[in-house]
């Protein structure tokens, strides 16, 4: 089978995406499958094959297409920045997308709802399209945005136009598809009421390569600690959505009572002055330690006795099952898809999202019972070993990938009409496909015609399902 998986965003800095990318890709790849992976390289500005010579210099298309979508014939692209951002970003990407080609692949696997509908919009001829909703796009945002606002309320983003932008991109994206992966029951619920049926909704937890998972465990430990010391650790990025400052406020608590443990927190990303000055104004400076990136995080959990994913939303972290896997129950922030990954007080712990008092006590608990935190890591252990293998889930993609291929080789495919009844579909006034306006440009000629052959001919720009969502 010839397998297409593909990211709207930056291949290979994409967190437990780009796991669940490179460990799907290598064990299709060692059943015989051909697999290609294609994303965006942020610091050449291109979108490229991996370990392969195509790519598509996304700048050069950017710059032809900007003078373009002026605010007074497309007011609807310039409501708020992000969407213009997006917006324009997209367009990149299909044209990008089209000219590295869709057609030479059984199935293509896109791992966002932005790649999901970007793919179906240039498409000249029906590939069969499975998409992986890995989280809700509209929800994130909103805790970005919340990370830049401290005081923005849930109610008050909602009446947002880049809230509208993102729920009608995460529909899109799902309709887009023929099936459907989900990791959590949590994230197959929020695609269903996007409008998609039960029936092509498939839940099939992240696995992890278990033989490769304990060879990496077995190097060296990149965390070395005070012997005798219990040592608490989180693992990923440094950005508000992650919780790391309920974290830290949580250890600031625990200093009050216990001051008998250590806190390792290895990552990188924006926050990481504001959190390294909250540990100074908790006092706790002695205490946490920023590692920065490890790149072996099998085996500096066994530096660890506890395990803390704080998020304030994610859907089923790697880390999470790598921690069981190394003989830790976890405490998990009890939101998203994370509590279906725990038994509480079996094979990990559950505290409220953002409740860091909560969180503190969690903690206090299990560094006074070694013999509690022993036990229930034994028993996560066993318990991820038997249901996170790699090997479980390769499987039952491999079976959605055939029920795709199965159902596009039975009929011709869902037409837009149907796919998207209640959109508009039409193009817009003003609309135009980019050749035209790329043709004027003698520097830009070539790439008029590359988009030329290899957009569809009714495709063009702006689009008019999300244009005119932004107007209602």
């Amino acid at each position: 089978m010839k397998i297409l998986l593909v990211t709207y965003w930056g291949l290979t800095n994409l967190g437990g995406i780009w796991t669940y990318m490179k460990q799907l890709a290598e064990k299709l790849g060692a059943e015989g499958h051909s697999v290609t992976m294609m994303g965006s390289h942020a610091e050449s500005n291109t979108l490229y094959l991996l370990d392969r010579p195509e790519f598509f210099d996304k700048k050069e298309f950017y710059t032809q297409l900007l003078p373009h979508f002026d605010a007074g014939r497309f007011p609807a692209m310039h409501l708020e920045h992000g969407i213009f951002s997006f917006e324009l970003g997209r367009y990149v990407f299909e044209g990008g997308a089209a000219v590295l080609g869709l057609e030479d692949y059984d199935v293509i696997h896109a791992q966002d709802p932005i790649a999901s509908y970007a793919l179906r919009r240039i498409m000249r001829h029906p590939v069969p399209l499975v998409t992986s909703v890995h989280g809700a796009l509209s929800l994130e945002t909103y805790y970005e945005y919340r990370g830049l606002e401290p005081g923005l309320t849930r109610e008050a983003y909602e009446q947002r136009p880049i809230w509208r932008y993102f729920r009608r991109i995460e529909s899109l994206g799902a309709r887009s598809a023929d099936q459907i992966l989900v990791s959590s029951q949590w994230i197959g619920q929020l695609t269903r009421e996007l409008g998609v049926s039960a029936d092509r909704i498939h839940t099939l937890p992240y696995g992890v390569n278990l033989a490769a998972y304990a060879a990496r465990a077995a190097e060296p430990a990149p965390l070395r600690f005070q012997e005798g010391i219990p040592v608490i650790m989180y693992a990923g990025r440094l950005e508000y959505i992650k919780g790391v400052h309920v974290l830290i406020e949580a250890l600031g608590m625990l200093h009050q009572r216990c001051q008998r443990w250590i806190c390792a927190v290895a990552g990188m990303g924006s926050l990481l002055e504001e959190l390294q000055e909250q540990i100074r104004r908790l006092g706790i400076a002695d205490q946490v330690h920023f590692t920065g990136t490890l790149d072996n995080i099998p085996a500096a959990l066994k530096a660890a006795d506890i395990y803390v994913q704080p998020s304030l939303q994610d859907t089923q972290p790697f880390s999470v099952t790598e921690a069981q896997l190394a003989g830790i129950a976890p405490v998990v922030a009890g939101t998203s898809g994370m509590p279906e990954m725990v038994r509480q007080g079996e094979t990990g712990w559950i505290v409220p999202p953002g409740d860091a008092g909560a969180l503190a006590r969690q903690l206090e608990q299990l560094l006074e019972d070694g013999e509690l935190r022993q036990r229930t890591g034994r028993q996560a252990r066993a318990w991820a070993e038997r249901t996170r293998s790699l090997d479980v889930m390769a499987a039952g993609t491999l079976n959605v990938y055939r029920k795709a291929i199965e159902l596009q080789a039975a009929r011709p495919g869902i037409p837009d009409h149907v796919r998207f009844a209640d959109m508009p579909g039409a193009p817009l006034a003003s609309a135009f496909h980019p050749a035209d306006v790329l043709a004027g440009s003698g520097a830009a000629f070539p790439l008029a015609e590359l988009m030329r052959s290899r957009l569809p001919q009714h495709y063009s720009v702006p689009d008019a399902r999300t244009a005119l969502a932004l107007q209602e």
